[in-house]
C-alpha cells in the first residue's frame, strides 16, 4: 500500500501545473484505441494485457504474457479517420511499448469571400509515444508514456509533448482490478495565435471478472470514471464482455456524459496468435455512425 501512496502522490503533485486550460483541443486523444474498449463503453483504465491500452493506462501493459503487435482504424463523424498502431515487449515483471497515431478530416473548405470554395484542405494530427511498465509486486503495477505531437490546420502548425502515468492493483479479491491514471500532461506551442492545449484527464476505473464454474465460458465487466480538467461533465463508462473459450468474444457498452454517445456493441475472434476484435458505435443528434476494427497479432 505504501508504493501506491507514494506513486499516487507523485502524479497529483505534478499535475497541477498542467492542469489549467479546460479540456484541450487535440480532441483525437481523447478517441478510443482499442475496439475491445470501445465495444465495452470506452472503459479501461483496470483491464491489462493488450497493446492498445497504453493510453487508457500505461501500467496495463507490465507483466505481459505474450509480446503484441496491434493496429486499429476508426471512422467517426464528419469524415474523421483516426488510425493507431501499437507495439509491445514483454520481458517478464517489465515491459515496453511504442505508439504511432495519426487522425485526418479531410474536406474542409476554404473561402475569403463569399461564393464557392477556393480549396480544400485536410487537418492532421500526429503523435508517437514511448512507454515502460513494471510490475512493483504481485499486488502493483505502474506504468509511464512519453509522446511528441504535431497538430496542422491549413498552413499553422503547432508541436508539443505529453507524459501519461498510470498504476493498477490487484485486489485480493480473485479477478478484481483497479487502475488509476493521469493522461496528456503536457504543453504545445500556439497554433498560429491561439493556445493549443492538451486534454488533460484523470481516469479510475475496475474490472471483474465473474466466478464461473464453466471452464469454457467467462463474463468481465469493467467501469470507468472520466474527468477533464476544467469540464464539470463526468464520464461513466460501464462494460461487459463475455468470451468463450477466450477464442468468441461479444460486448456491450454504455457511455454517459456526452450528449452523442450512448449504447455500444462489439466482437472479436481470437485464434492463435491471431486476433480480430470490431465496435459499433452508434451516435446520437443525427451524427451517424462510428466503426472501429483492431488486428493485433501475439509474439511468445
Amino acid at each position: 500500500m505504501k508504493q501506491l501512496i507514494f506513486i499516487l502522490s507523485f502524479i497529483v503533485l505534478i499535475s497541477p501545473a498542467t492542469s489549467a486550460g479546460g479540456s484541450g483541443s487535440l480532441t483525437f486523444l481523447k478517441l478510443e484505441t482499442s475496439a475491445r474498449s470501445a465495444a465495452m463503453g470506452g472503459a479501461g483504465a483496470a483491464l491489462y494485457h493488450e497493446a492498445s491500452l497504453i493510453q487508457y493506462n500505461p501500467a496495463a501493459i507490465a507483466d505481459m504474457v505474450y509480446s503484441e503487435i496491434q493496429l486499429m482504424h476508426t471512422e467517426w463523424i464528419q469524415g474523421m479517420s483516426f488510425q493507431y498502431g501499437s507495439a509491445v515487449w514483454s520481458f517478464g515483471r517489465s515491459s515496453l511499448g511504442i505508439s504511432l497515431f495519426n487522425s485526418s478530416i479531410g474536406g474542409i473548405e476554404v473561402r475569403t469571400r463569399p461564393g464557392p470554395p477556393e480549396t480544400e484542405f485536410t487537418a492532421r494530427n500526429f503523435g508517437a509515444g514511448a512507454t515502460f511498465a513494471y510490475r512493483i509486486s504481485p499486488s502493483f503495477r505502474a506504468g509511464v508514456t512519453g509522446k511528441l505531437l504535431y497538430e496542422k490546420i491549413f498552413i499553422d502548425e503547432a508541436t508539443g509533448y505529453g507524459l501519461d502515468f498510470g498504476v493498477q492493483y490487484r485486489s485480493t479479491t480473485p479477478g478484481l482490478f483497479f487502475g488509476f491514471s493521469i493522461l496528456n500532461i503536457g504543453s504545445m506551442t500556439d497554433l498560429r495565435n491561439e493556445p493549443s492545449e492538451l486534454p488533460l484527464s484523470y481516469r479510475i476505473g475496475s474490472s471483474y471478472e465473474l466466478p464461473f464454474t464453466m471452464d469454457e465460458l467467462a463474463i468481465r465487466l469493467a467501469v470507468d470514471a472520466l474527468q477533464y480538467s476544467g469540464d464539470d461533465k463526468l464520464h461513466l463508462m460501464f462494460g461487459g464482455e463475455v468470451a468463450y473459450v477466450d477464442a468468441i468474444f461479444a460486448r456491450i457498452g454504455f457511455h454517459s456524459g456526452v450528449d452523442t454517445r450512448g449504447l455500444s456493441f462489439g466482437i472479436g475472434i481470437h485464434h492463435g496468435i491471431f486476433k480480430l476484435d470490431y465496435a459499433f458505435v452508434p451516435l446520437q443528434n443525427n451524427l451517424g455512425e462510428g466503426h472501429t476494427i483492431s488486428i493485433g497479432v501475439l509474439f511468445k
